[in-house]
């Protein structure tokens, strides 16, 4: 009976005590000093905001008051978890904290890139870009890439050697050390899985609103107009965990059936009416987009000079030249592409959505009942792109919105063609005079009575920057007076951007010359994260304000068989199809009736904040200084938006259906 009463107590023991405490307090330490350098990430950063800085000094001792804060616990809750979950299927010691070490190295090098180029941090719709890895460490600084590969090659080394050492007992007086170090009882592990792992789960299992209380028990507390300000106040593993739940829309008052009959009703009116004035169709006719990767007009930027030629000016020339043109309003800044991308094909601003909902095309066009856009209008679709195209599932998402072809470099059934990548350097990213030639040879092709949309994203002036990209470059940044990093990529930046509308002047000179009637709706994204001495947040409008214009050569003109009118000063991506239709002078439905009565009557919004908008004079109001009118026009747009987008598809397929 002694014997088996023996054996019962053992099986009780998970760890010896002293075993279960050091493994605890070693789980604790690596937690509390991964949380650390993680806002050490977040922290030593040039953009400014809440004590960022180039002082790691500074950096740290910021991190380290953040830890002061009972949210920044919730980091810690987070890595402990991971690492015993880690240790409790594994039941090695070293082996744990070499996958603990290289997972925290990963998602340090990740944060930091990311916070450099664009002030964000990860986010989980980032995740649907991991399968694009050739094409995100071109992105990344490659020394800062090195430094980490080798040293997670000397964790993983250290750890085996450490392993092995104890496996075969040759560590002397520490073999009973680390044999205290390993769970002795399959149940106990059994346990700490079950509960490690679903704590970690929470976030991903609960919907968005149960996920915010939960979090919000941590002292989690949201910052919804900056997902960089978030991860500064919150720590970016509790930014990543908001975000996990995705709430596309929240649902408008007012919601219902009988409501969006009266809408359909209403807009199908509006749009016979606008009809009886225009006389054009799509049909011979062909679109350009192009989006001109953040190209930012540097004559636009206050208190910055430099000695050259103009960047811009050729850009600036068209723009007066145009159809319509102004400043678009991005919702990014030094990133952000495809959700700018987006709304310029949806007609649907992001700033109306939750947000939750960072990346529509993996968060919501994957799922959506049906995505009406601006391509659909016409009889052949393309997406050109000098780059891979795996990132933000845009391949997923343009199959669901009707694309017929997206030619990148990775693609084989639709290749782009070698003889377009040419860059300025041998490292550089394709030129814009390539990308541009590719275009027109699109264009050129497409001689018959078929309407064409194609879509042209550039890729010459993406990040980084760096000395040597352009060989002979004759920029210098005079004022202000910044770092030499910031100085030599702002220099490089010039220099594309000056190679870029050189490009530009070659294209519409071609344009020009085409007996095809082309519209040309052109836009830089977002701007480059490297004016560090402008504040995105403080100066917003400002750092979020790029060129657009809609060009026609004389043959559209001459499809048009009317004077145009049209008047957008400051303009959301999401104006670009309503604008773009009027320009063409081409019958609508009732759901671009909607979006053109939001482009005429609503002052432009601004999508890199919330409940806000700028009017013609350049002027930011709220939602509430708008008159009756508006707001009824703006509840009538966000109800359209969600049942499109996340509702129960009231509208039937005539408020969308392509007018012939």
């Amino acid at each position: 009976m002694t014997g088996i009463n023996k054996k019962r107590k053992s099986l009780m023991k998970p760890l010896n005590y002293i075993g279960m405490m050091r493994v605890t307090l070693t789980g604790l330490l690596l937690a509390i000093a991964t949380t650390i350098m993680l806002q050490v990430a977040m922290f030593f950063q040039d953009w400014g905001r809440y004590n960022q800085t180039t002082d790691f000094m500074k950096a740290l001792s910021e991190s380290l008051k953040f830890m002061l804060a009972p949210r920044a616990w919730y980091s810690v809750f987070v890595c402990f978890a991971f690492f015993v979950l880690i240790y409790a299927i594994l039941n090695r010691f070293f082996i744990t904290i070499a996958i603990y070490l290289i997972t925290a190295i990963v998602v340090f090098v990740a944060e930091y890139m990311k916070v450099k180029a664009r002030n964000e941090p990860i986010m989980f719709s980032d995740m649907s870009e991991a399968t694009a890895v050739g094409g995100l460490t071109g992105m990344v600084d490659r020394s800062l890439l090195t430094g980490a590969i080798g040293l997670g090659l000397i964790v993983v080394i250290l750890a085996l050697i450490l392993e092995y050492l104890t496996h075969k007992q040759k560590l002397g007086r520490l073999n009973y050390f680390f044999s205290q170090l390993k769970f002795k009882n399959n149940l106990f592990r059994l346990i700490m899985i079950i509960i490690t792992f679903s704590s970690l789960s929470v976030s991903f299992v609960v919907n968005a609103d149960h996920n915010q209380a939960w979090l919000q028990k941590f002292g989690y507390q949201r910052v919804v107009y900056s997902s960089g300000d978030d991860s500064l106040w919150n720590g970016p593993i509790a930014t990543f965990m908001s975000n996990v739940s995705t709430v596309i829309m929240r649902e408008p008052a007012n919601y219902s059936s009988k409501e969006m009959r009266r809408i359909e009703k209403e807009y199908d009116n509006s749009a016979k009416n606008i009809n009886e004035t225009r006389h054009g169709s799509t049909s011979g006719q062909t679109i350009a987009y192009i989006l001109s990767e953040s190209l930012a007009n540097p004559n636009d930027i206050k208190g910055f000079h430099y000695k050259g030629a103009n960047v811009s000016q050729h850009l600036e020339e068209v723009k007066q030249r145009a159809t319509v043109s102004g400043k678009m309003l991005s919702s990014g800044y030094g990133g952000g592409t495809a959700n700018i991308e987006y709304m310029t094909l949806a007609g649907f601003p992001l700033a109306t959505y939750a947000p939750e909902m960072t990346v529509p095309y993996v968060q919501l066009v994957p799922f959506a009942n049906t995505v009406p856009n601006i391509s659909q209008l016409f009889d052949k679709k393309e997406v050109l792109h000098p780059f891979v195209g795996s990132l933000y599932n845009r391949k997923e998402a343009y199959k669901k919105m009707g694309i017929n072809h997206f030619y990148t470099t990775d693609n084989k059934e639709d290749t782009y063609p070698k003889k377009y990548r040419g860059g300025a350097s041998k490292d550089a990213y394709p030129k814009d005079d390539n990308a541009f030639s590719y275009l027109e040879d699109k264009i050129l092709k497409q001689n018959n009575k078929k309407s064409q949309f194609v879509q042209l994203m550039t890729m010459q002036n993406h990040m980084p920057y760096y000395q040597g990209e352009y060989p002979n470059n004759h920029y210098q940044m005079t004022k202000p007076v910044v770092s030499g990093s910031t100085k030599t990529q702002i220099e490089s930046y010039l220099a594309g951007v000056h190679e870029s509308d050189l490009a530009l002047e070659k294209l519409i000179k071609h344009v020009d010359n085409s007996k095809r009637p082309i519209t040309l709706v052109f836009y830089g994204d977002h701007w480059p994260g490297i004016f560090t001495f402008v504040d995105p947040q403080n100066q917003a409008e400002e750092a979020h304000e790029t060129d657009y214009f809609i060009y026609q050569n004389d043959a559209a003109k001459k499809r048009r068989q009317a004077q145009s009118n049209i008047s957008r000063p400051y303009a959301s991506p999401s104006d670009f199809p309503a604008l773009a239709l009027d320009a063409m002078n081409v019958k609508i439905s009732p759901f671009y009736a909607l979006q053109t009565q939001v482009s005429e009557q609503l002052p432009a919004f601004a999508n890199y904040t919330r409940g806000k908008f700028v009017d013609e004079q350049g002027n930011t109001i709220k939602t509430k200084q708008l008159t009756s009118k508006q707001k009824r026009l703006l509840a009538d747009f966000k109800l359209v938006q969600y049942d499109l987008s996340d509702g129960k598809h009231y509208l039937s397929q005539k408020f969308t259906k392509p007018v012939k």
